[in-house]
């Protein structure tokens, strides 16, 4: 993904690929995100403090920062469906592992795979396997604060990408989390 972004960007952007625990300080930046369930793959609140603390170091004075979590009703839904889905001549097979009873806090697994539909017409893609954690929201405001920051909106969207206020566990699919630096006085 990292050398389509490059060949896209040519030499408008620069592309980086760093572990997101360990961010480098790449500059001072007005807007920060990070977003569709990169912080679900962060297994313990320390890895999300950790990762706080380097968007942070690259936001300036008067930046904010944006990111998004899955919420209890994500994990209860689509990590616990199976489905294949048929599109250009390939097949993408989802298997959540998961279950209406999955709780605060747990890992959730899910594998997907990408197959030809007529065999030796294209490459296949053996399943991998996800592992990703549902982040409670007083876990997450005390990572927030750990980091440095300070919580500005909290907003949960549905599928539909509509941001709602409140956010709502059972409501909304993710919660989205905008912050700043903490204010000195």
């Amino acid at each position: 993904m990292a050398e389509m972004a490059r060949a896209k960007a040519g030499d408008r952007a620069r592309i980086e690929v760093a572990d997101m625990r360990e961010l480098p300080v790449y500059g001072s930046f007005d807007l920060v995100c990070c977003l569709d369930d990169a912080v679900n793959y962060l297994h313990t609140r320390a890895e999300l403090e950790q990762t706080l603390r380097g968007l942070a170091a690259n936001m300036a004075p008067h930046a904010v920062c944006i990111f998004d979590s899955n919420t209890l009703t994500q994990f209860r839904g689509f990590f616990a469906e199976q489905f294949e889905l048929v599109m250009n001549g390939r097949r993408m097979i989802w298997e959540g592992r998961a279950d209406e009873s999955f709780g605060p806090g747990e890992i959730a697994e899910a594998s997907f795979s990408f197959e030809p539909i007529e065999p030796g017409t294209g490459p296949s893609m053996p399943p991998e396997l996800h592992r990703q954690r549902h982040h409670p929201e007083s876990e997450v405001r005390a990572a927030i604060d750990a980091a440095g920051l300070e919580l500005v909106a909290l907003y949960g969207h549905h599928h539909d990408g509509i941001p709602h206020q409140p956010m709502s566990e059972e409501a909304h699919t993710k919660a989205v989390y905008i912050t700043r630096l903490k204010r000195t006085m």
